[in-house]
């Protein structure tokens, strides 16, 4: 049996007839596309991301060949989860705009704002679907007159918000939870990140507060929360980073405080996670 090649949608797209319009790298996790097509025949096999379809001129030309749901329309919405399967074929122009997110990124929302378990967490495949409310949030995101980065994120986490906020969606209350932390184990690893984020902190420390060997603290905690333990101790530094730039410290000190090398260290953190650097996170926060 030949193995299915894995690529992004993204991919696909760029090696069809497809025109990439624009496309913005919002940080380490997401990322936004324009594209327009006309005539074509596309096919996405398992990709690593999700991605969030959205029809922004036409699409009475587009049908899912594969799946009989009919054809598109402005305004029409898909959500391919990763390793998703499908074939496409267009025969008239249209514009459309993709969010590719990863799976970490809605598991570390739902665990680090909602308290979701993230895995209960799947997300569901939705082709030409009519929910109006989550069309507004598409229309939010994908048609901002802000571009930024920033803008991105809070659009992108008001659809992460909505997803999660009903069963229909991301939560599979079937799905037999195996591994991960207990939950005091969990809470006693993450309360000594925050009350040490500041300082130099081990894997040997966090896996003696929930008395684990390094191995299996590593595994356990990405589990429970989505996250690795450094991209948790980095999330909350560069939280604490944001209130910081916020209210006007300098970022030398900044750095220090919130336990970063030094302040290039903190600007390359920050970036990542936020998709711009403190200073011009700073400049968009400004009243």
């Amino acid at each position: 049996m030949n193995k299915i090649s894995q690529e992004s949608v993204f991919d696909s797209l760029d090696k069809s007839n497809a025109q990439l319009m624009a496309e913005h790298n919002v940080n380490q996790h997401l990322k936004v596309a324009y594209w327009a097509n006309t005539l074509d025949r596309v096919t996405y096999n398992a990709d690593q991301v999700h991605t969030l379809s959205f029809y922004l001129e036409g699409g009475e030309g587009s049908k899912r060949v594969d799946l009989d749901r009919g054809n598109g329309h402005s305004g029409s919405l898909c959500l391919l989860p990763q390793y998703h399967h499908s074939i496409w074929e267009i025969t008239s122009p249209f514009k459309f705009a993709h969010l590719y997110f990863s799976d970490d990124s809605i598991k570390q929302f739902a665990s680090t704002t909602l308290d979701i378990e993230p895995r209960l967490i799947e997300i569901p495949e939705l082709t030409f679907h009519n929910d109006q409310q989550l069309v507004t949030l598409a229309r939010q995101l994908f048609l901002t007159s802000d571009a930024s980065s920033l803008s991105y994120q809070q659009s992108t986490l008001e659809i992460f918000r909505y997803l999660l906020s009903d069963t229909q969606y991301c939560l599979n209350k079937h799905l037999k939870l195996t591994g991960g932390l207990s939950p005091a184990a969990l809470n006693r690893v993450k309360d000594y990140i925050h009350q040490h984020f500041d300082q130099s902190i081990s894997i040997a420390d966090l896996s003696a507060q929930a008395n684990l060997s390094d191995f299996h603290l590593l595994r356990m905690f990405k589990q429970s929360t989505g996250f690795t333990p450094n991209d948790y101790l980095n999330h909350v530094r560069v939280n604490a980073a944001k209130e910081g730039v916020i209210s006007g410290k300098a970022l030398s000190d900044l750095a220090q405080e919130c336990g970063f090398s030094n302040q290039s260290h903190m600007n390359r953190t920050f970036k990542k996670w936020v998709g711009m650097t403190p200073g011009q996170f700073r400049k968009d926060n400004q009243s």
